[in-house]
């Protein structure tokens, strides 16, 4: 299922289409060829930004000549020239005008195949969405050790260097019988946490 685009505050001069393009960059940099419109929405799981090609690198390439964007030359996975696309600082600050997001809610999380680590700068969160994760089937925790650490780290490229914690367990793959899908709505029903920006809006109102 496509996720929907997220709440805006309109208080800058992003289109909907560019917000979109910065949606996918908060958090990673990626080449320009993955925000091309074919494939958008099945690569990136939301709606398109509705953009064709041309103008796609156009835009691109005017929010770098504004500052908000930077880009190096790399190759895709298939060895074609590519440009590896990310915001700038100025960039970021201009999302966050537009997102809202509370950082002490943000987490992220890795797995292996007997681990998961889960992110974030709020040690509570990190736990709310470790427990909320294990019951709705997401995550199937075997019992054991669970490490909780914490130090100084940029979990957000484009963000000042900030203490994150960090909770990792061993974990199994999940039994497909119990849960043959996570149940979402026990997640969120749970859920203290944001992890894509169309999360975000959910604590607007509970983070005046």
């Amino acid at each position: 299922m496509t996720r929907p685009a997220g709440k805006r505050t309109c208080v800058s001069t992003l289109t909907d289409a560019e917000l979109v393009l910065f949606d996918c960059l908060f958090d990673v940099f990626v080449g320009y060829r993955k925000l091309l419109h074919e494939g958008f929405s099945g690569f990136w799981n939301r709606p398109s930004h509705g953009l064709d090609d041309l103008t796609l690198i156009q835009t691109l390439q005017r929010l770098e000549t504004n500052g908000l964007l930077s880009s190096e030359p790399c190759h895709d996975v298939w060895g074609e020239p590519d440009r590896l696309v990310r915001l700038t600082a100025a960039g970021g600050a201009l999302w966050e005008s537009e997102r809202q997001p509370n950082w002490n809610r943000y987490l992220t999380d890795t797995y292996s195949a007997h681990r998961v680590s889960i992110y974030g700068h709020s040690a509570d969160i990190c736990e709310d969405f470790f427990e909320a994760a294990c019951k709705a089937g997401l995550i199937n925790y075997i019992g054991g050790r669970i490490l909780r650490a914490v130090a100084p780290r940029n979990l957000i490229y484009w963000r000042p260097l900030q203490p994150v914690h960090v909770v990792c367990a061993p974990v199994t793959e999940v039994d497909k019988q119990q849960y043959p899908w996570p149940d979402w709505k026990c997640l969120d029903a749970h859920r203290s946490w944001w992890r894509i920006p169309n999360e975000i809006s959910t604590f607007w109102s509970t983070d005046e």
